[in-house]
């Protein structure tokens, strides 16, 4: 029987391709994408949000990540599709992988959109090294993928100053300068949330995350945005005409590129390989998106409404806590049922825009894969026992949350009441760090693991990562992370960015646990050693003490657990019920 793989497969034995590269991505390496760009899903069937595909006339190797493995292993036919889980002993990464099978004169390609420029430019010098072929304009699976989707093309919108904090004038002048102290006449960007950021722009071309497709080209003299056309809403075009923005078709940007000379400042992580060599005439200035590191701090206003959008979530996010412990085993519950619950108490609170991701409901031994997604085949109904995670956020006009919560609904063993004590103190212990300034995510990681590390425990992912303002809810440079990768340094952490605090414990078969707050860093002290920095909580939504066990919890632990239920007892209460505040008061320790 003839699947999408034995079709690429045969493809490729055709015209003698010896490897195939599927990546995740689009023309913008986002991180989530369009169904339009599923290459990777539409020959593998596995559905998570990284991965990449190598595909042989005669075999096939899927990459992902600890997040991925439990489910990548349900979702691909381990028959045809091997798995390599990257980051474990033993398993080499992509290029590792070509660098040791590649042989002279054979031919490997992919389609130069959907790779970056920086890793486009690794495969190449692999390719040359074994005096093997290089190929990028190639569209195998496209021409396979006969009921494509379009890709969306939904109305921009304006954000609001009074939720931006700063105009377009006074985000293009420090670009400006930032291109000045580098040198370079030009500056090329092509991720999607830097460009809503900087324009004060929002769309829905993504789901979950209000960007749209464009990229924009910066000199010390014009600013061009490429969108697509007739998407601009009313208030929008005379608002980008104001300020000399020019817009051209997004269709447009490889002649217009074609046309340039000069010093061209670009990330090469987030251009394409297409566009990276198309600019080839070009003195090209490598260096991160200033738009990235600048976006990360969040600036008065944001602040502001980062506050009042989370106490939004935090009501939101109570109020369906209660019903969910009160209600359970009183009326049927299953894992989309409850999901649609709280997306319906979110629904109810100001300016709510959507998801910022699609929520994780995961009941007993669905929770041991990290991004689960429930459907109507694995959907379970929800007894009174066990542990549920969930883990959710929303887009308002003034926020992205990212909130995760495990929930005992009846009895658990000593197993699990002590691997979730664990993780709620890792939690905790993060966010009460204080530190010098100077310090990356990577610094302060161990302090989450070291708890689990003690017991012979980790999770195979990050604990945390950077959030955008109304954009991304994963955004970088800041994260925690315990390694640390020297071409890609975390950031140095300041006062203003947001990230996230999660570690878990996942035990395939059995369970998972999480508990995650957003963070902000902000100002501690200024002494005779330097400026301390701190962390204050954004998330306000109650700890479900029926799984601590407190004996696990010493006494600064049992006083930061019991400080920051009396901080969300005292900020969520007022908003509540009756029946719901005396709830939460019956939370507090």
């Amino acid at each position: 029987m003839k699947t999408n793989l034995s079709e690429l497969q045969a493809s490729l034995n055709e015209d003698g391709i010896a490897y195939y590269l599927i990546p995740t991505a689009d023309p913008h390496q986002s991180e989530y994408i369009d169904d339009s760009f599923k290459f990777r899903e539409y020959i593998s069937g596995f559905t998570g949000s990284a991965g990449t595909l190598v595909v042989s006339p005669k075999s096939c190797w899927l990459w992902t990540d600890g997040r991925y493995y439990t489910q990548a292993e349900e979702q691909i036919d381990t028959s045809h599709i091997q798995l390599m889980k990257q980051g474990t002993d033993g398993v080499p990464t992509v290029l590792e992988f070509l660098d040791e099978h590649l042989e002279p004169e054979q031919i490997i390609g992919t389609n130069g959109k959907y790779i970056s420029e920086d890793y486009g430019k690794k495969i190449s010098r692999i390719a040359k090294k074994h005096k093997a072929v290089f190929r990028a304009n190639m569209h195998y699976v496209e021409k396979l993928w006969i009921n494509r989707p379009s890709t969306t093309k939904n109305p921009i919108y304006i954000h609001d100053i009074s939720y931006a904090g700063e105009t377009i004038d006074e985000k293009i002048s420090k670009i400006r300068a930032v291109m000045e102290q580098a040198g370079a006449q030009s500056y090329f960007l092509s991720a999607l949330p830097d460009i809503a950021w900087l324009f004060n722009l929002r769309g829905d071309d993504i789901k979950c995350t209000p960007v749209f497709y464009g990229y924009a080209w910066i000199t010390e003299e014009k600013i061009y945005l490429f969108i697509h056309e007739n998407c601009l809403s009313a208030t929008a075009i005379p608002y980008l005409k104001e300020h000399q923005v020019i817009v051209m078709n997004y269709e447009e940007i490889v002649p217009f590129l074609e046309k340039q000379r000069g010093t061209v400042m670009l990330d090469s992580r987030s251009t394409n390989y297409l566009h990276g060599q198309t600019l080839f005439k070009c003195k090209i200035m490598d260096q991160p998106n200033p738009t990235e590191s600048l976006k990360a701090v969040k600036n008065e206003t944001e602040i502001a409404n980062l506050k009042k959008y989370h106490l939004y979530d935090g009501i939101a996010m109570t109020k369906f806590i209660y019903w969910l412990k009160t209600q359970i085993g009183q009326i049927p519950m299953t894992e989309r049922s409850v999901s649609q619950r709280l997306e319906e108490e979110r629904q109810k609170q100001p300016d709510y825009m959507g998801l910022s991701f699609d929520t994780i409901c995961a009941y007993k031994e669905h929770a041991a894969m990290m991004h689960y997604q429930s459907d109507e085949e694995s959907d379970v109904p929800l007894e009174p026992e066990g542990m549920l995670l969930i883990d959710s956020g929303a887009q308002y006009y003034g926020a992205t949350t990212d909130v995760t919560r495990t929930f005992i609904l009846g009895p658990i063993s000593e197993e699990e009441k002590k691997h979730y004590t664990l993780v709620c103190k890792s939690m905790l212990l993060l966010a009460d760090a204080k530190f010098l300034a100077g310090c990356r995510g990577s610094n302060l990681d161990i302090i989450a693991r070291e708890p689990l590390w003690a017991e012979g425990i980790d999770y195979r992912c990050g604990t945390g990562h950077g959030v955008g303002y109304f954009l991304g809810v994963h955004e970088g440079p800041n994260a925690f992370r315990w390694r640390s990768n020297p071409e890609s340094l975390d950031a140095v952490l300041r006062p203003g960015m947001v990230t996230t605090d999660e570690p878990g414990v996942y035990l395939p078969g059995k369970y998972g646990i999480r508990t995650e707050n957003m963070l902000l860093c902000k100002e501690q002290r200024q002494n005779e050693y330097g400026s301390f920095l701190e962390f204050e909580p954004l998330t306000l939504v109650p700890i479900d003490l029926d799984g601590i066990d407190f004996t696990l919890l010493n006494e600064k632990e049992k006083q930061l657990l019991s400080e920051y239920q009396q901080l969300v007892y005292d900020r969520i209460s007022p908003h509540l019920t009756q029946d719901e505040s005396a709830w939460l008061f019956e939370q507090l320790c």
